[in-house]
């Protein structure tokens, strides 16, 4: 006999994404399925030495406890480059470090949401965020997002029911790949200020637009309503599990308060490299070959889609991030492409568990991990199951 889980347990949805993982490990598979980013861009030797630095300049303290926050100087850094590029004019203070941004979810479910509570998502929205806010049992309310962003007159009804938080991606949207626009930036920051509501804006792609960053934070516009999330995972390392908020004076007290009883801090020696990094290195001519490498392979994925696709299935073209969001004719089913192509050897990611409502004829689809021999060979197994599921 076993004690029963947790209410918070059961609540917690399933991971379809990372079922899809361990597929897409299979020998002779091919995906499109995740967010990861592309090996080939990771600077091994960069870390390396900053590695081999951190170890021969602070050996022992980077390898002990340290402020429950996060690494100083790193805070110090990201509060720099908020002020300077995002013009969000923050200390180091209201900067809190994460084992990546999915821990600033849990830590924000847990600090304002009670079962019952209301909570507005986009539709589609990050499945993984969707997932670490569901078990703290809220009720989520889906506002349709397309290519100028979110719908605002959708947004100000989901206001009007008091919820406590919003969730958005802003940039380069996982899983649409859309971004806001200016003036839906806007308007979203005046219908969130002194709305009671937390908006959460989730910044994981921003510093990957192709021509540099899309518009205005909306933190810099209602700082004091506004949650700003990002993470090295998209840029530097996934592994290293290093992320951040950026939060409101009023708010620090109690972010402390609930990391520390969660973890006591976050991985401190990996800060310490990624610090040591940024302080080796020129960060945004870093960034400016990440962008190149994604726009590059962004177009030969696109280039695939063109030549292997039904004339039938939509597609958008971002200008940043990692992913394409395809669309199957009205009324047809792309779980039932996705299973197809799977059975052939390529793995995607079905767009209806981004869903609160609707999705069912849409698919997510990574550029960013597939080498170009996969995107070709991937491309063709997709385009003939579609070809196949939709009879043409």
């Amino acid at each position: 006999m076993h004690p029963g889980f947790s209410k918070r347990v059961s609540d917690t949805m399933d991971s379809f994404i990372m079922g899809l993982v361990e597929v897409a490990a299979r020998p002779g598979m091919v995906s499109f399925a995740t967010g990861l980013p592309d090996n080939s861009l990771f600077d091994v030797d960069g870390l390396r030495r900053a590695v081999d630095d951190v170890l021969t300049d602070d050996s022992a303290s980077a390898l002990q406890y340290d402020c429950p926050n996060g690494y100083i100087p790193l805070r110090q850094r990201i509060a720099e480059r908020c002020s300077r590029v995002l013009c969000v004019d923050v200390g180091y203070e209201n900067i809190i470090m994460t084992n990546g941004s999915q821990e600033c979810f849990d830590q924000l479910g847990k600090m304002f949401l009670d079962r019952g509570d209301g909570m507005i998502v986009e539709n589609p929205g990050y499945l993984g965020a969707i997932q670490s806010f569901s078990a703290y049992g809220p009720d989520f309310d889906g506002v349709d997002v397309g290519p100028d962003g979110v719908d605002t007159e959708q947004l100000s009804v989901a206001l009007e029911k008091g919820p406590k938080m919003f969730y958005s991606i802003p940039n380069y949207q996982n899983p649409s790949g859309f971004s806001y626009s200016a003036g839906v930036r806007r308007e979203v920051a005046d219908l969130i200020a002194d709305s009671g509501c937390l908006m959460i804006e989730d910044d994981a792609y921003g510093e990957l637009g192709y021509r540099g960053r899309v518009n205005k934070v909306m933190k810099s516009m209602v700082p004091d309503d506004i949650v700003l999330t990002g993470s090295f995972s998209k840029t530097i390392s996934p592994g290293m599990r290093v992320g951040w908020m950026v939060i409101p004076d009023w708010m620090v007290g109690s972010a402390s308060k609930c990391l520390e009883s969660s973890s006591l801090q976050s991985n401190t020696f990996c800060q310490r490299v990624i610090d040591r990094f940024l302080a080796e290195n020129d960060y945004d001519r870093f960034l400016d070959g990440l962008r190149r490498g994604y726009e590059s392979k962004r177009d030969i994925f696109l280039d695939a889609m063109e030549d292997s696709l039904p004339d039938c299935m939509q597609w958008n073209r971002p200008d940043g991030g990692m992913f394409i969001w395809l669309r199957s004719p009205e009324g047809s089913d792309a779980m039932r492409i996705h299973e197809v192509a799977l059975e052939r050897g390529l793995v995607t990611m079905p767009g209806r568990p981004f869903h609160v409502r609707g999705g069912s004829n849409t698919l997510r689809l990574n550029f960013a991990t597939p080498s170009e021999d996969q995107i070709l060979d991937g491309m063709r197994i997709l385009g003939s199951a579609c070809r196949d599921v939709l009879g043409i």
